[in-house]
């Protein structure tokens, strides 16, 4: 045989050994690992809180991830929003640190977790919830040696957000998530917000809103003769405004500026300048009303509503313009009339000078085609800078 063959198969001599031993060394780790959890929670009571042993309160801390906001409903005042809910807390029940063999964490299966105390928290705005099931219920526990437990888990939320929407669309809004121990008083268990930043949004992309901002702050309350442990995070949403720029405003006045059509028309044109004044009526109406269904019946008037209310004026105020200037039209014609020559040999002299009534209706048509265009950027100016100033 030669050396070439001889060194592989000394090779592959030592590769079965140590592959050997690294099967043991798992063998016996899993073996170990199971004795382990087996051992924690053979005489383990979930009922009762790992303070009953230390004598202190149980101290838990509590980080938010947030995956998504999926949406805002002004009408029902709420959003959904989708998060890790992370925790964390001391069980010295469930400390192994005399065994060095294992390497820490002790990761739970799914189907153990529910022999380990959980804290019994509960989100105080929460309209409805639910757990995510596919494929496995997503819930995670790890234990580590001097008995410190991390359990997370993943939620869907819908909660409640009392809007103040006098500002809308151009508003900012506050909306809570609010944490609370619904069983147990301060005396036996405590939360506080943990880890930099304790609510995490890094990868949230939201329709309609940017997060402006966050705080968090220690809410705890008194309920007749208890006082329970509560944390609080509120998110600053600001709304985007290019959605209602271009879906609300920019059409509200273009519309606007289709009743000032009417100024430059002949006043004679009856049929048309009513046909345009009446269209940017019902057209402005029926834009108002579709935009109303889709918020809440609130006694203040919105930044929204006072718009619509405005470019309303403007447009009626275009038509009565109409109105006055044919009034005055027609009383030129029967002053015309009246002043007529009874013989046609005798020229009259309103056949060859315009009347005071019509000369002023022209008048007014020409001051309109400038007044409106200027009275309507002066409000634009003070509308804008008082709703985004504010």
């Amino acid at each position: 045989m030669s050396k070439r063959w001889m060194w592989v198969l000394l090779f592959i001599s030592v590769c079965a050994v140590y592959i050997d031993d690294v099967i043991g060394s798992v063998m016996a780790s899993n073996s170990t690992r199971k004795e382990t959890i087996h051992a924690l929670l053979v005489d383990y009571d979930s009922t009762e809180l790992p303070n009953d042993i230390t004598g202190t309160p149980t101290m838990v801390g509590v980080q938010i991830y947030v995956c998504s906001i999926d949406s805002f409903d002004e009408a029902a005042m709420d959003f959904t929003i989708t998060i890790f809910l992370r925790q964390l807390w001391r069980d010295h029940r469930l400390s192994y640190e005399s065994n060095t063999v294992l390497p820490e964490p002790l990761e739970l299966d799914v189907k153990l977790i529910d022999r380990v105390w959980v804290p019994d928290l509960f989100f105080v705005n929460e309209k409805s919830a639910r757990f995510h099931m596919v494929t496995v219920s997503n819930r995670l526990l790890h234990i580590y040696r001097n008995g410190t437990v991390f359990y997370s888990l993943r939620l869907s939320l819908r909660l409640s957000c009392q809007m103040n929407l006098e500002k809308y669309p151009l508003d900012a809004q506050v909306c809570p998530i609010i944490v609370e121990s619904y069983g147990h008083s301060t005396e036996y268990l405590q939360f506080a917000w943990m880890g930099n930043p304790p609510v995490i949004t890094d990868m949230v992309v939201i329709s309609q809103f940017r997060l402006d901002g966050l705080t968090v702050e220690d809410c705890s309350k008194n309920y007749g003769l208890k006082n329970f442990t509560c944390v609080r995070a509120d998110l600053r949403m600001e709304r985007d405004k290019g959605y209602y720029i271009i879906q609300i405003y920019v059409p509200s006045i273009l519309i606007v500026i289709l009743s000032w059509v009417s100024f430059w028309l002949n006043v004679e044109a009856i049929p048309a300048r009513i046909s345009l004044g009446v269209l940017t009526i019902l057209t402005l109406t029926t834009q108002s009303s579709s935009l109303q269904n889709s918020l809440p019946r609130v006694s203040y008037a919105k930044a929204l509503d006072v718009w619509m209310a405005v470019c309303l004026v403007f447009v009626f105020a275009a038509l009565l313009e109409f109105a006055f200037v044919n009034v005055l039209s027609r009383h030129s014609k029967s002053t015309d009339d009246v002043s007529s020559p009874t013989s046609s040999r005798k020229p009259s002299v309103n056949g060859t000078l315009k009347s005071i009534g019509k000369r002023k209706a022209l008048l007014l048509d020409k001051v309109s085609r400038f007044g409106f265009p200027l009275m309507f950027g002066l409000i634009n100016v003070i509308y804008w800078t008082y709703y985004t100033l504010m």
